[in-house]
């Protein structure tokens, strides 16, 4: 009988999860497992991210855990697309998952740009999302896992972004493209910011970033000052 690993756990030795059936209890017990995913793998990095790490920092049994994740492969599956679902822009207008929607506080690019580095990429959840990415790289197994919700999510990205900016006049059809080059400029900043001796140079390069890209790219109107239907 196999006994499993730590990353491999022997599934059909855990014990049932005592918290099936209850919808509240298995929500909270999956953010908590999440939470340690993202955490582990932001100061610790992809290889050091353990079922073992996972169980002691999240406070779950073993059962509870392995009956959500019953590998390291779909605990990083699960957490990459729960990682996702708040940029999908998905939620109603104020709702946490519309951080693409421009601030209301300030429409121009360079500050949408800014927001965008604070809230979502420079974060633990950003940095942890890159680790997952840069394993697949070589692990084929969870490429081949990722990839339908990478292209699930960029499909849903673009088609936002369509309701939220639109392109300089003559070129529309260039949108997704231009948010495609902003997208991979920011997260690049990650790989940059070690090269740098002040870390004040990752903002600057953001702020003229986004002079570059603002003649290209705008804000649409908010919500209320036009007729186009929300997200």
């Amino acid at each position: 009988m196999c006994t499993g690993t730590e990353d491999q756990p022997n599934v059909t030795s855990a014990i049932k999860d005592p918290m099936r059936g209850n919808p509240a209890r298995v929500a909270r017990t999956r953010g908590k497992i999440f939470d340690a995913v993202i955490t582990n793998l932001d100061e610790l990095g992809y290889s050091e991210c353990s079922i073992n790490r996972v169980q002691t920092l999240a406070g779950v049994s073993r059962g509870a855990l392995t009956h959500h994740f019953p590998s390291k492969e779909e605990m990083m599956v699960k957490t990459l697309e729960h990682l996702l679902a708040p940029v999908r822009g998905t939620a109603p207008p104020d709702g946490e998952a519309n951080l693409l929607r421009p601030s209301r506080d300030c429409d121009c690019l360079q500050e949408q740009l800014h927001r965008l580095w604070r809230r979502v990429i420079n974060t633990r959840e950003g940095r942890a999302l890159m680790e997952i990415l840069v394993a697949a790289r070589t692990d084929k197994a969870l490429s081949a896992r990722i990839t339908p919700s990478l292209w699930a999510y960029n499909d849903d990205f673009n088609r936002n972004i369509a309701h939220l900016y639109s392109a300089a006049e003559g070129h529309e059809d260039e949108l997704a493209l231009l948010w495609s080059i902003c997208r991979s400029f920011m997260r690049g900043l990650h790989t940059q910011a070690p090269y740098e001796r002040d870390p004040e140079i990752i903002t600057k390069m953001v702020d003229l970033f986004g002079r570059i890209m603002a003649p290209h790219l705008s804000a649409r109107a908010s919500e209320g000052d036009t007729d186009e239907e929300p997200i």
